[in-house]
């Protein structure tokens, strides 16, 4: 099975805003639709959307930005696999390409996200690819953050 990540185009955003994850996940994530209008209108934090291809179907979305230069920071903002496509495995296939974006296009050492509390499964899927809790909570949307710190991250199991 063939994966792959590329930023969402004139071509590609509407495949995008039409993906959804599960009705039991929904309070856990913003829809695509709301993640595109921000990275399109919310510029100062620059983000970028990307679609995650399985072949050459788009089975996913992503959004990384709020990179800081000085810190050597970024955040994961998104990550969210269609409800047709889930307990496929492609989560597991894509943080590691997410990683190598972020590696590859920004000096970073840090890479942070958060999740609701309630997401209690999300918090192990990130702790496998190296994330950790901070203890802290985001002040925009109450969630935990997690960082992953590259200098100390171990390669998922």
């Amino acid at each position: 099975m063939t994966v792959r990540i590329e930023e969402v185009t004139q071509s590609t955003w509407r495949t995008v805003a039409a993906l959804q994850v599960s009705e039991s996940q929904r309070a856990f994530i913003e829809d695509n639709t709301t993640s595109l209008l921000e990275a399109a209108y919310d510029t100062s934090l620059h983000w970028i959307p990307l679609a995650l291809y399985k072949e050459e179907t788009i089975v996913g979305f992503a959004m990384v930005g709020a990179y800081n230069q000085q810190e050597q920071s970024i955040w994961l903002d998104r990550l969210m696999i269609d409800q047709r496509w889930q307990k496929l495995g492609l989560g597991k296939k894509f943080m590691p390409l997410l990683l190598d974006y972020l590696f590859s296009h920004w000096t970073v050492e840090k890479i942070y996200l958060s999740a609701h509390r309630e997401n209690e499964k999300i918090f192990s899927f990130y702790t496998v690819f190296g994330f950790s809790h901070t203890g802290k909570i985001d002040p925009e949307n109450g969630e935990l953050i997690m960082i992953y710190t590259k200098t100390t991250a171990t390669e998922p199991c």
